[in-house]
Parts: C-alpha cells; structure tokens; sequence
C-alpha cells in the first residue's frame, strides 16, 4: 500500500511517498516485502507516483515512456491498458488493481504542475485533472487520519511558495520537518505504509530527490544538497 503527500505550490510541488511494498497472492493473502520499495519514478518532465497494485503503476510508467512521453494526455490510456492486461493476468476481482490511480508533475515555461490521473467509477475512463495551486493531495489506504488531522491542517495553513525561501535547503527542511511526523503518526495506524519516505521537490525544470529513514524521536534535517539534484 501507499502514502502519498502531495503538495501543488504557485511556484513548485513537493512529494512524499512511503516505501513499504505488500504482496497479495491469487488467493488475497498479503505479505510484507522487506526490501526498501522507491514508489517515484522519475519521466523528462517530472515523476510519476502512483496508488494500487504496483504491477499496474510500473507497467503504466513503462508504457508511457516507450510510446510518447512528451504527452502527458496519453498517460490514462497507458493507465488503461495496464490496467486491462493485468486483469487479464488474474482476473477482474482485485480491488488494487480496480483501483489503481497515478499522480504526476510536468514542467513548462510557466512553472510546474500536479495532475491527478483516476477514474470514479469503473464505466468511466480515466481522466488527466490538474490540481489546484497551494493545496494538499493526500492518497492513503488506512481511513482513519484522526492522529495526523491536526498536521496536515498545520501544514496546510503554513504552505510557502519556494520563492520565499533564500535557498534550497532551507526549502526542502521546512517541508520535511512538516512530513516527518505525518509519516511516524500514520505508520502507527497503518502497518502497511512506512514511516520512512522518499521526496521529490520540483521547481520548473529543476528538482531534488532523496530519502528520509524517519527514525523515532529525531528530527530529520538536510546538511546539504545530494547528487540526487539535476535538470530534467
């Protein structure tokens, strides 16, 4: 399962994802993979981050990259057809794979922009919908928010743009030290989400990625910007 903070900023967006992977069989049995899961995946203009059955996300990420990724308005039919082929694969009953919706950023000569890509219901097609700016996107699989419903409210009423900030790091650690406690919090009520996660800020055709471990009782802070900084 996921956890998926997104933020859509005037000038900038900023993601978070957990990195827990559950693998259900053809049966409904569940288990937990212990390897670290990264959930973004990077395309030429942004990332793709998605909820649902992982198979589903990945092999819409792959056709979206091999058929036209210039296009981001092809990205439900590649939803779509993922979609189809793996309920081909183990039917038509699985509630993950029914469900499956992505996330996506795309940068142009205005800024950078979150698009939502899910259908409501299964006669419907999958529609590509911009977010609104200085607002949160909050995917989850566990109902209750009640322990973290204070923190995204907090967050929500100190969202800054990145332009008020005088440098990146200062940047990336005002969100992080807003996220870090979200994640702990949820993953108390979740077990199937981490509370460790991986964030992406983008700022046009910039952006920075990294991981946070979140370890209890700490207080997450980047010292400096990694190699996992670039142009897109």
């Amino acid at each position: 399962m996921t956890f998926i903070v997104a933020i859509q900023l005037n000038d900038s967006i900023v993601i978070a994802a957990d990195n827990k992977h559950i693998i259900i069989n053809e049966i409904g049995e569940s288990r937990i993979d212990t390897e670290k899961t990264q959930k973004i995946h990077l395309w030429n203009k942004g990332i793709i981050v998605g909820t649902g059955e992982s198979y589903v996300i990945k092999r819409s990420v792959e056709l979206f990259k091999k058929a036209n990724p210039s296009r981001l308005d092809k990205l439900p039919q590649c939803l779509e057809i993922s979609r189809q082929l793996r309920e081909f694969e183990i039917g038509t009953d699985c509630y993950q794979v029914e469900n499956t919706k992505l996330l996506c950023s795309s940068y142009s000569e205005s800024g950078v922009q979150l698009y939502t890509v899910q259908r409501f219901s299964p006669s419907r097609p999958y529609a590509l919908t911009a977010i609104n700016s200085m607002s949160i996107t909050v995917w989850l699989f566990h109902p209750n928010i009640e322990t973290i419903s204070v923190d995204l409210q907090n967050l929500y009423s100190d969202l800054k743009d990145y332009s008020t900030f005088s440098n990146q790091i200062d940047w990336i650690n005002y969100y992080i030290r807003h996220l870090a406690p979200i994640y702990q919090k949820q993953s108390q009520q979740d077990p199937l989400m981490s509370q460790s996660f991986d964030y992406f800020f983008q700022a046009k055709d910039e952006y920075i990625t990294g991981h946070i471990s979140n370890m209890p009782n700490t207080i997450p802070e980047i010292k400096e910007i990694s190699s996992d900084y670039g142009s897109i």
